[in-house]
């Protein structure tokens, strides 16, 4: 009986490491470093969130936390019952912002739940939603919905603490939610007022005619922190907007700016700018709450923003308005 028992412990056991790393070792988990909830994806499109939930930001019809995984349910999303479940129409990618949560299904449309207010979920409303709901098409050339014209489908998205980013294959980048900042990037004159559905990012200091990504030469990938946003071209070069009290846009100013602006090289060996050496490209970005970051081709790391607490990774634990080396 006693080695039964222990068998018995060691099956359910083995069934529980299995369930936990279906859960939460599978595709991904979101990008968002403003939040106090993650969102993980699962290889087959399932997505599971735990942490803070009182704002419905978990997803699963309720606003309790969890310190363990849950389903998101389908809410809007023309599954059977949880969220990512058409095997036709899988969810993609995740990001987690302060108080809600964001999703890219295959077909290139997104879905977003939780905190509503300053317009967050993209619904053209203020409302907040416990289930996920569908953004709207707002400044994009669909029909209803973001993503939903299948020439230009949505491929990524990024969160920040009150806002979102939206990349669609044509290079061009959505955002909407909180404005304060300029953190849209969406008016040149300073309008820094909220967009409760997804407004285009206008080019700023981009080489294009009037939006970022309109040219040649398209942004393939974004990313968000508190309350700015950045931007990486196909040449390599990085674009922020938003708040820069901190440095974290790094053109060399602790000024915010409501349209792009182009970071300069500071310790990258460039000419100008970040990216600007052909041979050593900047490949990936992310944003933590109130900095920046960026890789090189030859696997080196720039950072720039708020340091006061070691974040850029230099010896140094002061704010940089340009891109530093982490040591």
């Amino acid at each position: 009986m006693t080695g039964f028992t222990f068998l018995r412990r060691t099956v359910v056991l083995v069934a529980a490491v299995l369930t936990l790393s279906q859960s939460l070792m599978a595709q991904s988990l979101s990008k968002g470093g403003t939040a106090y909830h993650t969102a993980g994806l699962q290889a087959n499109g399932l997505v599971y969130t735990w942490g803070e939930g009182g704002n419905g930001q978990l997803g699963n019809d309720n606003n309790d936390d969890s310190s363990s995984p849950v389903q998101v349910v389908k809410g809007v999303y023309s599954g059977t019952t949880y969220l990512g479940d058409d095997t036709d129409n899988k969810i993609t990618m995740l990001g987690s912002g302060g108080y809600f949560s964001i999703a890219l299904a295959t077909d290139g449309t997104v879905y977003t739940w939780g905190y509503g207010g300053w317009g967050t979920l993209g619904q053209n409303s203020t409302s907040s939603s416990g289930t996920p709901v569908k953004v709207l098409d707002g400044e994009y050339s669909g029909t209803e919905y973001l993503g939903d014209n299948s020439s230009n489908k949505i491929t990524a998205v990024a969160q920040g603490r009150h806002h979102s980013i939206a990349l669609a294959a044509d290079g061009t980048v959505y955002t909407w939610g909180y404005n304060l900042y300029g953190q849209l990037g969406n008016n040149s004159s300073g309008d820094e007022s909220n967009k409760s559905t997804p407004v285009k990012v206008l080019k700023g200091a981009y080489s294009g005619t009037t939006y970022l990504g309109d040219g040649d030469n398209k942004i393939i990938a974004v990313a968000a922190g508190q309350q700015h946003s950045i931007a990486l071209d196909s040449v390599g070069t990085v674009y922020a907007w938003g708040y820069g009290g901190h440095g974290q846009l790094g053109n060399d100013e602790y000024n915010s700016s409501s349209t792009p602006v182009k970071v300069v090289d500071g310790a990258y060996s460039g000419t100008t700018y970040l990216g600007d050496n052909g041979s050593n490209k900047i490949t990936a970005i992310a944003a933590g709450g109130y900095h920046s970051i960026a890789l090189a081709t030859d696997g080196t790391v720039f950072t720039w923003g708020r340091g006061g607490s070691g974040e850029l990774g230099e010896s140094a634990s002061s704010n940089r308005d340009i891109p530093v080396k982490v040591v």
